[in-house]
């Protein structure tokens, strides 16, 4: 189910991005925050869709938990199925051997068997009683004797007849319960993938909140009110070109949709070529706006906002081996983000650790156009105004200078 809500994901995110490569970024609808307050503002509605997602994700753990109940229940009423197809197969074969020993005593009865085969043995029996009165008994003796072990038989193919009856009844009920079990699981399964979606959306939500608590804090170093205007507070550092974050590299994966890992949409570039631990700077003058430390998809990220030519723009450092910066903080193109990371086989990152999605020493470089936590504060908008990072060749070149 997940495999398939992913794909349909890929599949729009694709379309979307197609149809901004021609019509250039989507705009984003959230207004620019123009003071502190409005930051505020937007951090009220990050940690309000925090508490939605704890919500849902507690009434979909509660739902979980039910499933699992149902099932649970569902395999004990199966065992006591079991136990009673059993015990009706032992009843079966029990009554099928009383039945054999009761004919088999019919027979031996006072030569009864002699009588089933029209012999006159049985006839000597009664007519060798010497009075009336043995005469009777002997007459009444086999025929209660006779007619006890005919009940006995009757009875026992009843119960046979009975417990067969059971038993397709029961293999009914265990078909039953078995469709139950399956349709619990799907519903299981469903409400797991739901709750991992809840946990990705958390995480990235909880990245977003500390991201503007750190914008917030940053403003408040050097504004003198809550509702100063941003722009007033500070001039940050304007840039006139971009540089390249790394020295030398090679371009191993661009940006925009790739058939790679199952086809999905490349926000970035990635940078190959150079070891673990490789400087990488700032491609250009700006303010670091926040930063993640480990990442499951991405390990350790810096965010910077910078201003090229009079436009504003996001930068997107992932994968690194260390974060050289913090938040509030202001670079140059000179200054160290961080290291190269993201070795599969590094003691740092690894698949089986926190960077799930490294699969080689790289850089992962993204821009996107406006300042993220101050033009707006979801990653969505993030990925709408992402552009493609200039100035790199094509893929397999190589650059050995910024």
């Amino acid at each position: 189910m997940k495999k398939y809500l992913m794909y349909a994901f890929r599949l729009l995110l694709v379309i979307g991005v197609s149809f901004s490569y021609f019509v250039g970024p989507v705009s984003v609808k959230a207004k620019q925050a123009t003071t502190i307050a409005e930051l505020k503002e937007y951090l009220s509605e990050l940690q309000s869709q925090k508490r939605n997602q704890q919500n849902a994700k507690s009434q979909t753990q509660s739902e979980i938990n039910a499933k699992k109940n149902n099932i649970y229940n569902a395999y004990q009423e199966k065992q006591k199925v079991s136990n009673e197809v059993e015990d009706a197969k032992n009843k079966i074969t029990e009554a099928e051997g009383n039945i054999e020993k009761s004919s088999a005593d019919i027979k031996n009865v006072l030569k009864y068997y002699q009588v089933t085969n029209n012999n006159n043995e049985y006839y000597e029996y009664i007519t060798n009683a010497s009075t009336t009165t043995e005469l009777i008994m002997r007459i009444t003796a086999v025929e209660q004797i006779t007619t006890y072990y005919k009940n006995k038989i009757e009875s026992l193919k009843n119960l046979i007849v009975e417990k067969q009856n059971l038993q397709v009844e029961l293999n009914e009920k265990n078909k039953e319960l078995d469709s139950k079990i399956n349709n619990y699981s799907d519903a299981l399964s469903d409400l797991n993938d739901k709750l991992d979606q809840i946990d990705e959306l958390t995480l990235d939500i909880d990245e977003q909140i500390k991201a503007q608590q750190s914008t917030i804090k940053y403003y408040q170093s050097i504004c003198d009110s809550e509702t100063q205007l941003l722009s007033t507070c500070t001039k940050d550092p304007q840039s006139f070109g971009w540089l390249k974050p790394t020295v030398k590299g090679r371009l191993s994966s661009g940006w925009g949709y790739r058939s790679f890992n199952g086809g999905s949409f490349h926000n970035g570039v990635d940078i190959a070529g150079n070891p673990e631990g490789t400087p990488e700077y700032a491609a250009a003058a700006g303010r670091v706006a926040f930063t993640v430390s480990r990442s499951s998809c991405g390990g350790n990220r810096a965010y910077i906002l910078v201003t090229v030519n009079g436009v504003k723009y996001t930068l997107e450092y992932a994968h690194m081996l260390t974060i050289n910066v913090k938040a509030g903080q202001t670079v140059t193109t000179d200054t160290v983000i961080g290291t190269v990371g993201g070795y599969s086989t590094s003691t740092h990152y690894s698949r089986s650790g926190y960077d799930s999605c490294a699969y080689g020493a790289h850089l992962h470089f993204g821009v996107a156009k406006g300042w993220y936590t101050v033009d707006y504060n979801k990653w969505s908008s993030f990925i709408a105004n992402n552009v493609n990072p200039p100035g790199f060749p094509s893929i397999g070149s190589w650059w050995y200078k910024r």
